[in-house]
């Protein structure tokens, strides 16, 4: 079971999406992504990658791929996939790794392409 303090709602994500400092993350592979599309100014990250990515990519190599720059440990990573369920394994992997204003858009990507049309 998610903490509600750590799970946000499509309402949220609308007004996030247009806050470049909160960071936004697909942990969804790129092919689910190209099939599907993304929400607006979410980077991926797929959930394999998420630990890695967090603790060993240098902030160059990050800005680099991402054209953003690396989160810190105070900054709001929001994690989404397809349904919720990997999005609670990486924010349970971030909190972890100190990444502690974690949240989980616990409805996705199902939930937000269902509103979007």
């Amino acid at each position: 079971m998610v903490d509600p303090k750590r799970v946000v709602s499509y309402e949220d994500m609308l007004k996030v999406i247009h806050q470049p400092e909160k960071v936004i993350i697909d942990v969804r592979n790129k092919d689910e992504i190209n099939a599907t599309g993304k929400i607006p100014s979410s980077i991926n990250i797929p959930l394999g990658q998420v630990q890695n990515v967090l603790t060993s990519m240098s902030e160059e190599e990050f800005q680099k791929h991402f054209q953003r720059r690396k989160p810190t440990s105070s900054d709001e990573l929001i994690f989404y996939c397809q349904s919720g369920r990997r999005s609670t394994e990486a924010l349970d992997k971030a909190l972890k790794l100190g990444y502690s204003n974690s949240k989980t858009y616990l409805g996705s990507w199902n939930d937000w392409s269902s509103k979007q049309k």
